[in-house]
């Protein structure tokens, strides 16, 4: 956001202010002061932006906008407001999409590790959020948190390589999934760095999710595959950890 549209909007705002009901002032004050979709909050965190200068610095400040976000929506969920909490939600996507275009342009895996584990602290909360709200509302926060892990671990698997993916899809499941190990029907499918989720499954849920199994398949640079099932990375039988040909294969804990 450019600085001439940020005083713009200023000016806007405050001579918009002078028209305004005398009775009604006090109240739409207070609600542009504290709305999170307010014009005074655009412009505050517009300018925060905007003096980031380094391309780190607007991650990061982008981090804070989403998590302010995801918290609003938590206080909404709690308190039964569903459409302001779906709202939220959809708004937090958009500034992590934001952030995750910004990830493109630089290879730094400092600030990539960051936001893969600020990301992962995310489904916590996202997890807390569909404790709160009934059943037929889940899917929309499925769903953000599908895109949001996903379009992380595209970036992963670009800097660190699939070993990098697999070590973040992992601790997305423990969040997920807590407890939960090897052998069951349920389970969540990863294929070519694009997870999706098994028939009858989903991302989380009250105490946590379905997710027993995940398989990760392809992603590698040759013909050969990984594949995960529950546990740790292990090197199959006759071949090298993303070598020619090869693959991992993990099975158990």
């Amino acid at each position: 956001m450019g600085i001439k549209r940020i005083l713009l909007l200023v000016l806007v705002f405050f001579f918009f202010g002078l028209f305004l009901p005398k009775s009604s002032k006090a109240i739409d004050l207070q609600q542009a002061l504290t709305s999170e979709n307010s014009i005074v909050v655009k412009i505050q965190e517009g300018i925060e932006y905007f003096f980031a200068f380094s391309l780190e610095r607007k991650v990061g400040v982008l981090e804070k906008h989403a998590e302010k976000r995801l918290s609003l929506a938590q206080g909404y969920a709690q308190e039964g407001n569903n459409e302001k909490m779906k709202d939220l939600l959809q708004n937090y996507l958009e500034i992590k999409e934001k952030q995750n275009n910004l990830l493109g342009k630089t290879d730094d895996g400092e600030t990539l590790e960051s936001v893969a584990e600020r990301t992962i602290e995310q489904q916590k909360t996202m997890e807390e959020i569909k404790n709160e709200i009934d059943e037929g509302e889940k899917g929309n926060v499925i769903e953000v948190q599908e895109q949001v892990v996903n379009q992380v671990a595209e970036r992963i698997v670009e800097v660190n390589g699939t070993e990098g993916q697999t070590e973040f899809f992992q601790k997305v499941e423990h969040v997920w999934a807590p407890g939960t190990g090897p052998g069951g029907e349920a389970g969540v499918v990863i294929e070519g760095g694009t997870m999706q989720f098994a028939p009858g499954t989903s991302a989380g849920g009250s105490g946590g999710s379905d997710i027993q199994n995940t398989v990760i398949e392809g992603g590698g640079d040759s013909g050969g595959g990984t594949t995960i099932e529950g546990g740790n990375p292990g090197t199959a039988p006759g071949t090298s950890s993303g070598g020619e040909g090869g693959g991992t294969t993990v099975v158990g804990e």
